[in-house]
Protein backbone atom coordinates (compact mmCIF):
# COMPACT_ATOMS: atom_id res chain seq x y z
CA UNK A 1 0.00 0.00 0.00
CA UNK A 2 1.39 3.37 -1.09
CA UNK A 3 2.34 5.71 1.21
CA UNK A 4 1.39 8.87 -0.71
CA UNK A 5 -1.60 10.88 -0.54
CA UNK A 6 -4.15 10.36 -3.02
CA UNK A 7 -5.04 13.42 -4.90
CA UNK A 8 -8.26 12.69 -7.41
CA UNK A 9 -8.98 16.07 -7.47
CA UNK A 10 -5.89 17.73 -8.96
CA UNK A 11 -6.39 14.74 -12.18
CA UNK A 12 -9.36 16.17 -12.68
CA UNK A 13 -9.87 17.93 -16.25
CA UNK A 14 -10.60 21.32 -15.55
CA UNK A 15 -14.38 22.40 -16.08
CA UNK A 16 -15.66 24.99 -18.33
CA UNK A 17 -16.75 28.04 -17.53
CA UNK A 18 -20.51 28.67 -16.88
CA UNK A 19 -22.81 31.40 -17.88
CA UNK A 20 -24.68 31.09 -14.96
CA UNK A 21 -23.26 31.34 -11.26
CA UNK A 22 -22.50 28.47 -10.01
CA UNK A 23 -26.19 27.30 -9.81
CA UNK A 24 -25.76 24.07 -11.22
CA UNK A 25 -23.15 23.36 -8.45
CA UNK A 26 -25.66 24.69 -5.76
CA UNK A 27 -28.56 22.36 -7.08
CA UNK A 28 -26.27 19.76 -7.42
CA UNK A 29 -25.28 20.10 -3.51
CA UNK A 30 -28.42 20.80 -2.36
CA UNK A 31 -30.08 17.73 -3.96
CA UNK A 32 -27.35 15.44 -2.64
CA UNK A 33 -27.58 16.49 1.21
CA UNK A 34 -31.18 15.92 1.89
CA UNK A 35 -31.54 14.54 5.18
CA UNK A 36 -32.08 17.33 8.17
CA UNK A 37 -28.62 19.06 9.37
CA UNK A 38 -27.84 18.89 13.12
CA UNK A 39 -24.35 19.84 15.13
CA UNK A 40 -22.54 16.50 15.96
CA UNK A 41 -23.93 15.11 19.23
CA UNK A 42 -20.98 14.81 21.69
CA UNK A 43 -18.78 11.72 21.49
CA UNK A 44 -20.14 8.65 23.34
CA UNK A 45 -21.27 5.55 22.47
CA UNK A 46 -24.42 4.48 20.77
CA UNK A 47 -25.67 2.68 23.81
CA UNK A 48 -25.97 5.05 25.97
CA UNK A 49 -27.58 7.85 23.90
CA UNK A 50 -30.98 8.33 23.82
CA UNK A 51 -32.98 6.75 20.69
CA UNK A 52 -33.04 10.49 19.37
CA UNK A 53 -29.51 11.31 19.85
CA UNK A 54 -28.32 7.96 17.97
CA UNK A 55 -30.85 9.19 14.97
CA UNK A 56 -29.10 12.66 14.73
CA UNK A 57 -25.40 11.41 15.02
CA UNK A 58 -26.64 8.67 11.95
CA UNK A 59 -28.02 11.61 10.14
CA UNK A 60 -25.19 13.77 10.50
CA UNK A 61 -22.94 11.55 9.26
CA UNK A 62 -24.97 10.65 5.82
CA UNK A 63 -24.74 14.23 5.78
CA UNK A 64 -20.79 14.02 6.30
CA UNK A 65 -20.20 11.05 4.00
CA UNK A 66 -22.38 12.96 1.08
CA UNK A 67 -20.28 15.79 1.53
CA UNK A 68 -17.06 14.12 1.48
CA UNK A 69 -18.27 11.84 -1.43
CA UNK A 70 -18.34 14.70 -3.38
CA UNK A 71 -15.01 16.44 -1.64
CA UNK A 72 -12.63 14.43 -2.42
CA UNK A 73 -14.11 11.44 -4.37
CA UNK A 74 -13.50 9.62 -1.87
CA UNK A 75 -10.59 9.40 -1.73
CA UNK A 76 -10.29 9.23 2.04
CA UNK A 77 -8.54 11.33 4.61
CA UNK A 78 -5.38 11.79 3.37
CA UNK A 79 -6.63 13.27 -0.06
CA UNK A 80 -4.99 16.69 -0.86
CA UNK A 81 -5.71 18.96 -3.64
CA UNK A 82 -2.22 20.17 -5.11
CA UNK A 83 -3.69 23.00 -6.87
CA UNK A 84 -6.02 24.20 -4.33
CA UNK A 85 -4.54 23.32 -1.15
CA UNK A 86 -7.70 21.98 0.28
CA UNK A 87 -7.13 18.68 2.61
CA UNK A 88 -8.65 15.86 3.56
CA UNK A 89 -12.01 14.13 3.79
CA UNK A 90 -13.84 17.27 3.53
CA UNK A 91 -11.28 19.37 1.52
CA UNK A 92 -10.91 21.85 3.89
CA UNK A 93 -9.57 24.88 2.24
CA UNK A 94 -6.83 26.65 4.16
CA UNK A 95 -9.56 30.18 4.27
CA UNK A 96 -11.64 27.14 5.59
CA UNK A 97 -8.91 26.63 8.26
CA UNK A 98 -8.28 30.09 9.26
CA UNK A 99 -12.03 31.05 9.47
CA UNK A 100 -12.57 28.51 12.52
CA UNK A 101 -8.80 29.60 13.72
CA UNK A 102 -6.95 26.58 12.98
CA UNK A 103 -4.06 28.30 10.94
CA UNK A 104 -3.08 31.54 11.16
CA UNK A 105 -2.86 34.69 8.30
CA UNK A 106 0.41 33.01 7.66
CA UNK A 107 -0.76 29.46 6.76
CA UNK A 108 0.70 28.37 10.56
CA UNK A 109 -1.13 25.85 12.27
CA UNK A 110 -2.42 27.41 15.43
CA UNK A 111 -2.65 26.38 19.38
CA UNK A 112 -6.68 25.17 18.61
CA UNK A 113 -5.64 22.80 16.03
CA UNK A 114 -2.84 21.96 18.25
CA UNK A 115 -5.35 20.85 20.98
CA UNK A 116 -6.01 18.19 18.26
CA UNK A 117 -2.43 16.49 17.87
CA UNK A 118 -2.72 19.64 14.53
CA UNK A 119 0.79 21.05 14.06
CA UNK A 120 1.21 20.22 10.42
CA UNK A 121 -0.37 19.55 7.32
CA UNK A 122 0.64 15.92 7.49
CA UNK A 123 -0.79 15.65 11.33
CA UNK A 124 -4.10 16.77 9.81
CA UNK A 125 -4.08 14.43 7.27
CA UNK A 126 -3.49 11.68 9.13
CA UNK A 127 -5.73 12.55 11.83
CA UNK A 128 -9.49 11.62 11.23
CA UNK A 129 -10.33 12.77 14.52
CA UNK A 130 -9.65 16.50 13.91
CA UNK A 131 -10.86 16.51 10.40
CA UNK A 132 -14.17 15.80 11.96
CA UNK A 133 -13.69 18.58 14.58
CA UNK A 134 -12.66 21.14 11.95
CA UNK A 135 -15.53 20.03 9.33
CA UNK A 136 -17.40 19.93 12.65
CA UNK A 137 -16.45 23.73 13.43
CA UNK A 138 -16.88 24.84 9.83
CA UNK A 139 -20.45 23.04 9.32
CA UNK A 140 -21.47 25.13 12.93
CA UNK A 141 -20.08 28.75 11.63
CA UNK A 142 -21.68 28.01 7.72
CA UNK A 143 -25.49 27.69 9.82
CA UNK A 144 -24.62 30.25 11.57
CA UNK A 145 -23.44 32.44 8.84
CA UNK A 146 -26.50 31.55 6.96
CA UNK A 147 -29.20 32.41 9.43
CA UNK A 148 -27.16 35.75 9.95
CA UNK A 149 -27.96 36.50 6.06
CA UNK A 150 -31.03 35.45 5.78
CA UNK A 151 -30.73 32.71 3.82
CA UNK A 152 -31.84 29.50 6.37
CA UNK A 153 -35.02 31.41 5.65
CA UNK A 154 -35.28 29.62 2.39
CA UNK A 155 -35.20 26.42 3.80
CA UNK A 156 -38.46 24.76 2.50
CA UNK A 157 -39.17 26.20 -0.29
CA UNK A 158 -39.23 24.86 -3.65
CA UNK A 159 -37.61 27.21 -6.24
CA UNK A 160 -37.45 26.75 -10.15
CA UNK A 161 -33.86 26.03 -10.93
CA UNK A 162 -31.74 27.32 -13.66
CA UNK A 163 -32.98 24.01 -15.57
CA UNK A 164 -36.60 24.70 -15.07
CA UNK A 165 -37.05 21.71 -12.61
CA UNK A 166 -37.91 22.24 -9.21
CA UNK A 167 -35.52 22.10 -6.22
CA UNK A 168 -36.50 21.77 -2.69
CA UNK A 169 -34.45 24.12 -0.10
CA UNK A 170 -33.54 22.11 2.61
CA UNK A 171 -30.99 23.68 5.52
CA UNK A 172 -28.75 20.15 4.99
CA UNK A 173 -28.27 21.57 1.65
CA UNK A 174 -27.91 25.10 2.33
CA UNK A 175 -25.60 24.09 4.38
CA UNK A 176 -23.83 22.25 2.00
CA UNK A 177 -23.67 24.45 -0.54
CA UNK A 178 -22.16 26.83 1.79
CA UNK A 179 -19.28 24.38 2.42
CA UNK A 180 -18.87 24.17 -1.17
CA UNK A 181 -19.03 27.70 -2.07
CA UNK A 182 -19.53 29.88 0.95
CA UNK A 183 -22.56 31.18 3.02
CA UNK A 184 -22.32 34.75 1.04
CA UNK A 185 -22.84 33.00 -2.14
CA UNK A 186 -25.55 30.98 -0.73
CA UNK A 187 -27.54 34.40 0.42
CA UNK A 188 -27.11 35.70 -3.14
Amino acid sequence: MSTQPIQPLAARPARPAKAVAKTADFKGALARAQVPFSIPAPQQAARTMPESRVATRTADSVFRGRIAAQESAGAGWAARNASSGALGRYQMLPVALRDIGWQDAAGGWTERAAAMSVRSEADFLANPAAQEAAMGLFLQRAERQLAANGALGAAGQTVTATDGQPLAITQAGLVAAAHRRGAGAVAR
